[in-house]
């Protein structure tokens, strides 16, 4: 991985996915079996796998699927979910060294440099946190569940839906805010809903062997990890 010169006063940075790009657990599936045996919600974990095997029989696209999840946390209190997200990255993933080496070693390339380290992700925050104070990460884009007043999840979600597309519309209006150049910017993403993602920066990086995007990588000349 070179580094790229730039010449504007604007920034790089290098925007990374998170599942089964940065960790090698789906976080949301993984944090749900994980609540469902805390919580002893052996009914709600049946129900949730039944109803996406049937989503994904119906080849419901990324974004409903993502909406979905959502909805099965509803009724649930914020505050116990960042507990238990805690709870859930030291479990299950950094006792077990869930990580994806050659990924974390260019997270560090970039750091070394001083550039700034962004997760994108369809995951909520009670989960990516603990990932990135773990990384030291400067920022998260991701799906936002909303709260009523008391604290509860609605099972409804605002903002942009970091899922395909949205993550490039994210990453676009972050990078106006923060004054960043996406040209000379860095982007890890392992699955196809990365596309986008990948596209709307100057230094894409496939992680993975999907065949699809592999040779959509090797055709337009993206680094491969």
């Amino acid at each position: 991985m070179k580094p790229v010169k730039n010449n504007s006063s604007q920034l790089s940075a290098a925007f990374f996915d998170v599942d089964d790009t940065l960790i090698t657990v789906k976080s949301m599936f993984d944090f749900f079996e994980y609540l469902s045996e805390k919580k002893q919600l052996t009914l709600l974990k049946f129900k949730f796998e039944q109803t996406f095997k049937q989503a994904r029989a119906n080849d419901w696209p990324r974004e409903a699927l993502n909406s979905l999840y959502y909805q099965f946390l509803s009724g649930m209190k914020m505050s116990e979910l960042i507990v238990l997200g805690e709870c859930w990255f030291d479990d299950n993933v950094l006792t077990k060294g869930k990580f994806i080496g050659k990924t974390i070693k260019c997270l560090r390339q970039h750091q070394s440099r001083g550039e700034k380290i962004i997760f994108v992700s369809g995951s909520m925050l009670p989960l990516l946190n603990p990932i990135a104070r773990y990384f030291q990460v400067d920022g998260i884009l991701c799906v936002q569940p909303i709260v009523d007043v008391q604290g509860f999840l609605t099972g409804k979600i605002k903002g942009i839906q970091t899922i395909g597309e949205g993550k490039a519309k994210a990453m676009r209006k972050f990078a106006l805010k923060e004054k960043i150049d996406l040209s000379t910017s860095y982007g890890y993403g392992d699955d196809i809903s990365d596309l986008n993602m990948l596209s709307c920066v100057g230094n894409p990086v496939y992680v993975g062997n999907n065949s699809t995007m592999l040779t959509h990588a090797k055709y337009h000349n993206w680094t491969v990890l």
